[in-house]
């Protein structure tokens, strides 16, 4: 399984998702349930000054597993996560650019 090829210079961010699914009837009583388990983990990376070689490794990278689950380190620990939005990149100055992802964990892969 491919490793992301970057390592985040600017800022990562873990955040649980929450399991919960709920649903409120007319009268107002609640429903709420577990969706799975526990909570999974979805981690915002930025990156700041990328060149143009790193803009492009980052931009092939998603290409290639936009639907493909891969490898994220993150505080030591090895996760395998998915992108769950498209990758955002802003030229900045000529050959420079800033970018962020969301990877969202992804279950059902053993490493």
């Amino acid at each position: 399984m491919d490793t992301f090829p970057l390592t985040p210079d600017v800022e990562i961010s873990k955040d649980y998702v929450d399991p919960a699914i709920g649903v409120t009837f007319e009268n107002g009583v609640e429903q709420i349930r577990p969706r799975w388990s526990r909570p999974k983990l979805l981690f915002r990376i930025s990156f700041s000054a990328l060149s143009f070689t790193e803009k492009q490794i980052l931009e092939n990278f998603y290409k290639s597993h936009r639907y493909i689950p891969f490898l994220f380190n993150y505080e030591g620990k090895t996760y395998v996560v998915r992108f769950n939005k498209p990758v955002q990149i802003k030229q900045t100055a000529p050959n420079v650019y800033n970018a962020t992802a969301e990877l969202i964990e992804f279950w059902g892969v053993s490493l």
